[in-house]
């Protein structure tokens, strides 16, 4: 499953508009709401949980990114984050 698709699968938008910049600030339908419902869908997605800490650092998409490739989700260099 690609982490863009989980993305917008909750914010309900195009796979598209996203990037490893994508944020709160600069994605719509991005919401205190959503991004508790996104950190969940991530981690399910996944297999894997974030601490509040991991959570509280990550300030865009390619942070959420590395947090997962350093929890042992390898993604393909070829493919849109896709794992």
């Amino acid at each position: 499953m690609k982490l863009f698709e989980v993305v917008a699968g909750i914010l309900k938008i195009e796979t598209g508009i996203l990037s490893e910049e994508s944020n709160a600030l600069n994605t719509p339908n991005w919401d205190s709401l959503r991004h508790i419902e996104l950190m969940l869908a991530v981690e399910t997605a996944f297999g894997v949980r974030f601490t509040m800490p991991e959570m509280v650092s990550m300030q865009n998409l390619g942070d959420m990114r590395s947090l997962l490739v350093g929890k042992g989700v390898s993604f393909d260099a070829d493919a849109r984050l896709s794992a």
